[in-house]
Formats: C-alpha cells, structure tokens, sequence
C-alpha cells in the first residue's frame, strides 16, 4: 500500500483584533496612493524604503487617505473591531529607512468575520466582508506610543492565534 501525506497545513495562522480598531490596507490603495505620493520612496513589491522617518509617515498617510476614498462609510477606510479574525495570506510589507532599519512591518491578511449590526463581535468597523489587505504586525516606536508622532501610524492591534 503506498502512503501519501496530509494535505492539511500542521499549523493554522490566524490573527485575532485586540484592544482596539485596526485598519485593513487593500493593495489596490497600496498601489494607488504609491503613484500619487510625492514623498521620497522605492517599493520593490515587499519593502518600502524612504531616506526619512517624515517620508515614512507621509508614504503611509496617503496610503490611509486612499483608503477613506475607497470605502468612506462610517468609520472611513477599512477599520475592524475588537475580535476580529484574519486569515494570514503568508506576505509582507516592510516600512524601512534607507539604513535598513525596520520601522514597521504590515502582514497581509483576510478578514473572516463580518462588520456590521448583525457580527458576533461587541463593535464591529466599516471594512465590508472578506476585504483582503495589509495589517500592522510590528512596529519599532513601541506599541501605545504611536510612534511619538502626531499623524496615525498605527499599533500593533493583533495577536496569532494558531
């Protein structure tokens, strides 16, 4: 009798939303508001590499801007409530200086659980269902500080669940 291996992945990666809304970053933005910038930038598909950290924030702003365009009902862009699952899609964006120094990293992702009036979870967002897109999964300004900055670079609202 000749054995085959299981088909099934060992390990299931999931991220779960905790202690506050997250944003969804669709690459349909990602990739709109990167032909729009006019901060200093080179994306090679997995890193975004800028010369300053204002040119970081300012890449990453317009990136949120597109976003409240796409999808500018109530909470704009595409936010997700606490207890949200998301299914890992195993890619990556990273926010680098031009030394190679890792500001944050965005992982992107599928959201599985509905937003809306009738979502099992306590405060549903905005982001309509099944929305794939990048969420932050690092960052280097510590989580809660929001990076010392005025503008949104956003924290680390995930934890992996599988």
């Amino acid at each position: 009798m000749r054995r085959t291996y299981s088909q099934i992945k060992p390990r299931i990666n999931n991220f779960i939303t905790v202690v506050n809304t997250a944003w969804l970053y669709p690459q349909a933005d990602i990739t709109a508001a990167l032909a729009t910038t006019t901060y200093k930038y080179t994306y090679d598909g997995n890193l975004i590499t800028c010369p300053t950290i204002s040119d970081i924030i300012g890449v990453y702003t317009d990136i949120y801007n597109k976003t409240t365009i796409s999808q500018p009902s109530g909470n704009v862009g595409y936010s997700i409530g606490v207890g949200t699952l998301l299914e890992d899609m195993g890619n990556e964006i990273r926010f680098c200086l031009t030394g190679g120094q890792v500001v944050l990293i965005w992982r992107l992702v599928k959201q599985l659980t509905p937003q809306g009036a009738s979502t099992v979870i306590p405060s549903p967002g905005n982001s309509p269902n099944n929305t794939i897109g990048y969420i932050t999964t690092f960052c280097s300004y510590g989580n809660g500080a929001n990076g010392g900055y005025s503008v949104g670079l956003d924290d680390v609202m995930v934890v992996r669940t599988g």
